[in-house]
């Protein structure tokens, strides 16, 4: 699969829909001090959500822009204009206490369904993908990883939680899935997750279809994934006592070249969860990129590694979220780079 560029502008793309509803040009209009007839409005690629996003621009201002679409989404998307408010109140809250890892500047449209933000761009320095120069890349995983440590130290009061909605729920999810436990009993569902994973090494470099090969024996020996859901279902409960931004992913940042600095956006999923959650799951996103993490296997909490496989591999074959939307490939694949990396460190 190819590495995603959220937030990154795709130039290339002919979108068949708007990019945005007139509401929220017009919301950008206001911000950006322009008539909406004199705005440039450029898609962005990469993410898995159905939301329309925009990098709006006008007299050598932009910003960036995420739209709820409710028109796309069910019950006229109102999780999905809960999960933007929040995006919203987090930001503006993190602002106060670690204002470097979060946007400078954040505004919620009037209507609740555009969240505008600022736009940091390639061509002022700043990174949404893994950078391809090895030094660079050593230390872009170095300053996540940094980012991830010093949101654990954040610290709110119960009733800011609340208000914030930071209960957790992350290892809850995983634990409770039982998706790992369906996987072991049910053999003609581990025969399609096999086939998801020769799809997949038909299309991957060798080092990925390598890994995809070690799931497809995994699911095709019964004593192993057996050995595994024991492993698993015996983990003890972890404290779930760290702030944790809950979606640390190569797209859901930027990395300033120069400065060596994280911006982390899409906030709707954050919440407390166990200690180094957060470098956990972004070093899992490098390793599946094809990135070598060794040097970081000390930041890796080892029961969220494991409880990651059967997690993700059990997602992996649910229906998409929409036609052509690859998040089912990329919860495959990390799957499988979470279970090279347990074999490695001997779990």
């Amino acid at each position: 699969m190819s590495t995603e560029t959220c937030y990154t502008e795709a130039m290339n793309s002919t979108p068949s829909t708007p990019l945005l509803t007139n509401a929220a040009l017009q919301s950008a209009a206001e911000q950006l001090d322009a008539p909406v007839d004199q705005l440039t409005v450029r898609p962005v690629s990469g993410g898995f959500s159905r939301n329309r996003r925009a990098v709006v621009s006008a007299a050598g201002q932009s910003l960036f822009v995420k739209e709820v679409d409710i028109e796309l989404l069910p019950d006229d998307g109102l999780t999905e204009l809960g999960w933007l408010k929040k995006d919203y109140e987090v930001v503006r809250t993190v602002q106060q206490m670690q204002p470097e890892l979060v946007a400078d500047w954040v505004k919620l449209s009037d209507d609740g369904h555009a969240l505008m933000m600022t736009n940091y761009a390639p061509e002022d320095g700043w990174l949404w993908q893994p950078p391809t120069d090895r030094e660079l890349a050593q230390r872009y995983v170095e300053a996540v990883v940094n980012a991830t440590r010093g949101l654990e130290t954040v610290r709110f009061e119960s009733a800011e939680m609340s208000r914030l909605q930071l209960q957790p729920f992350i290892q809850r999810e995983m634990t409770q899935d039982r998706l790992l436990s369906q996987l072991v009993q049910d053999r003609a569902m581990r025969q399609q997750l096999q086939k998801k994973y020769q799809t997949l090494m038909q299309h991957s470099p060798s080092w990925q279809a390598a890994r995809c090969q070690k799931m497809i024996d995994l699911l095709g020996d019964d004593q192993r994934c057996q050995r595994l859901l024991d492993l698993v279902e015996n983990l003890p409960p972890q404290p779930d006592d760290c702030f944790n931004h809950c979606d640390v992913r190569s797209d859901n940042l930027a990395f300033h070249t120069q400065t060596g600095q994280v911006k982390l956006v899409d906030w709707n999923w954050a919440s407390y969860a166990p200690r180094g959650y957060g470098a956990t799951e972004f070093l899992l996103d490098m390793a599946r990129l094809g990135h070598d993490v060794t040097p970081w296997f000390s930041e890796i909490n080892q029961q969220l590694l494991l409880l990651t496989i059967g997690f993700y591999a059990g997602r992996a074959i649910k229906p998409p979220l929409a036609p052509g939307n690859n998040l089912r490939d990329m919860q495959a694949l990390t799957a499988a780079a979470a279970y090279e990396i347990a074999e490695r460190i001997a779990l």
